[in-house]
């Protein structure tokens, strides 16, 4: 597992801890299997289980610092794959073979955002034509980044107090940040490093805490750029430790509803016939929709053209999903979801802690309607702080987890700047990875309750994904390590005034000039007649078993939000009654062999 003699703590700060020895990305990823494994309740413990996961890739890493985010998205993904495994068991099915994981892979799925073509031309290039505006449905993003103030008031800036930076997020929404701080959007700058200098200027007239009250006082996001062992001293930071990365837990308040076995199809991924709802926009909780959707899950998502999104992720993370518009301000609206979450198994809610319980759709009031039904319910929550805390109901998105949990700090010092300076992670590493820890813990929520029955809640969250990775069992990176990078892929300069989705685009530059993996076919899986063109191209889902018909897969390609007029899943309703008389039979029939088989001469009496 390593130890402390094998790591040497500060080199990035308070609260790092760094290898002394660098060990190739896909050994590294079976160490990190086994730690995981350890750290997750009710997760296999079997070795030779784990042992039998295939890492295959590159030596080295293919994302710029320290931070071990692809070996560890790669590890999250081998375990959605054990448990699908042990879900086709559970079918009656074969656990189809070993699992291969693509660690290369797993580096670029962390920017699966950008990573997409159409009609033979990658993001890059439909961008840099202009034509991606006319493929691309607007969910009215543009209008909120509309000018520089407001583009580049999502930065990081230094404060009045020495050595502390603060991570500014005006959300999808800046106006409300700009008249907290007295910041003019109208008086816009022509170009973005004037505008971080407008508002650098304003930050550095502030300490770090009087920005966070200002921050916290008019519900906005924001987090100092805390180093690991600063954040581990917070009250949320205590709170979160409490918790694991990949918790779920049978909900023992309420009745115990019986067991419910998975459905069973001529379609033979692991959730095939499971029924999903997603309630959630941006990158993290529709990554995980999406990965159970590759599962074999039935997956609408609820989407609102009144909410903004991230127009770029319709290229991708509604692969495998009906997308569907519901206005849940309005009853008749609620109404029409109530009716599709009576068919559900699972509910995946990306909003803070009680924004969706305003508009009725809690956990209690899901957990009633479960009740009601005599069939267990999965709810999973999604967040950025996690479960309880003094920032549980805070709104945050990923820079804001990357800067509260330390990541910006030791990306910040692993780039060579002056001790306290923070630079985002390169890409929205702790979404996209986050999305894949709901997957896990959603699945064995899933499995479990085929076995024993109930309700569970699962709970992940952004910034607990963020402080896994530094933690001092998991390591991090040497300096060596992290120029050998910086000499495989020639990125740009990456400092803190940059956007998230200028990064996005400064990686997928970098891995055209310096990889192959564009010309990996295996990594990619081609749509044909797609709502955006005649060809798309996006990353493949990450799990590959030896039984293709059980690998996961998208069936339909993504499509834009709202695209669909039809409120209901593809999945026909299931007899609950007549299933459980299936199950019933075939547990029967499976004794009545077994009793054959320990007793032979049984065998000749019954042919009389």
């Amino acid at each position: 597992m390593g130890s402390q003699a094998t790591r040497t703590e500060g080199e990035y700060g308070p609260g790092s801890y760094v290898d002394a020895t660098f060990t190739p990305v896909p050994k590294e990823c079976t160490r990190l299997l086994h730690y995981l494994a350890q750290k997750t309740p009710g997760f296999t413990q079997d070795a030779a289980v784990l042992d039998a996961v295939n890492f295959e890739g590159l030596d080295y890493p293919c994302i710029p610092g320290p931070i071990k985010s692809q070996a560890i998205t790669a590890v999250l993904h081998a375990m959605a794959g054990i448990v699908g495994q042990e879900i086709l068991e559970l079918k009656g099915q074969s656990s189809a073979g070993p699992i291969t994981i693509n660690t290369d892979q797993a580096g670029l799925y962390l920017g699966t955002i950008p990573l997409f073509s159409v009609d033979g031309k990658d993001s890059l290039e439909l961008n840099a034509s202009g034509e991606i505006n006319k493929i691309m449905p607007s969910s009215n993003l543009g209008d909120a980044l509309g000018n520089t103030i407001m583009y580049r008031i999502q930065a990081i800036y230094p404060t009045k107090t020495p050595g502390v930076w603060y991570d500014w997020h005006g959300s999808t929404n800046p106006l409300p940040m700009c008249k907290a701080f007295g910041i003019d959007p109208t008086k816009a700058p022509k170009t973005n490093d004037e505008a971080y200098e407008v508002i650098s200027a304003v930050s550095q007239q502030y300490s770090y805490r009087e920005i966070e009250m200002i921050m916290m006082d008019h519900g906005l996001c924001g987090s100092p750029c805390y180093s690991p062992a600063a954040w581990r001293e917070t009250l949320t930071g205590k709170a979160l430790a409490r918790h694991s990365l990949i918790q779920y837990n049978v909900q023992k308040q309420c009745p115990t509803t019986p067991p419910v076995p998975f459905p069973t199809s001529a379609d033979k991924r692991p959730l095939a016939g499971i029924k999903v709802v997603e309630i959630a926009r941006i990158i993290a909780a529709p990554a995980c929709g999406a990965a159970l959707a590759a599962m074999g899950a039935d997956v609408v998502r609820i989407s609102s053209k009144s909410l903004v999104d991230l127009d770029l992720a319709q290229f991708s993370l509604t692969a495998g999903k009906v997308e569907a518009e519901l206005d849940l301000t309005t009853e008749e609206h609620r109404a029409q979801l109530w009716k599709l979450l009576e068919q559900a198994d699972v509910i995946i809610n990306g909003f803070r802690r009680k924004s969706i319980e305003r508009k009725g759709f809690g956990l209690n009031a899901l957990l009633a309607m479960a009740n009601k039904r005599n069939k267990g319910i999965v709810y999973v929550d999604e967040n950025c702080y996690g479960p309880d805390g003094y920032y549980a109901e805070r709104p945050g998105w990923q820079q804001i987890a990357d800067a509260a949990a330390g990541s910006s700090y030791v990306i910040g010092n692993a780039y060579g700047f002056k001790e306290g300076k923070a630079v985002l992670p390169s890409l929205p590493i702790s979404d996209m990875s986050t999305g894949a820890t709901g997957c896990v813990t959603t699945m064995l929520a899933l499995r479990d309750r085929a076995r024993f029955g109930g309700s569970y809640h699962c709970e992940v969250a952004l910034t607990k994904y963020n402080t896994t990775t530094l933690e001092e069992e998991v390591g991090l990176y040497p300096r060596d390590v992290v120029a050998k990078l910086q000499t495989l892929y020639d990125w740009p300069a990456m400092t803190p005034d940059l956007h998230v989705i200028e990064l996005f685009y400064m990686m997928v530059a970098q891995w055209k000039k310096k990889s192959d993996f564009f010309a990996q076919e295996k990594l990619w899986v081609d749509f044909a007649d797609s709502p955006y063109g005649k060809s798309l191209r996006i990353l493949a889902p990450m799990v590959r078993y030896a039984d293709p018909e059980a690998t996961p897969r998208w069936v339909d390609p993504p499509v834009p939000f709202c695209f669909h007029t039809e409120l209901a899943f593809r999945t026909p309703p299931v007899d609950e009654a007549w299933l459980a008389q299936k199950q019933w039979a075939a547990g029967v029939v499976s004794k009545v062999e077994g009793l054959l088989n320990e007793r032979p001469g049984l065998q000749g009496f019954l042919k009389k």
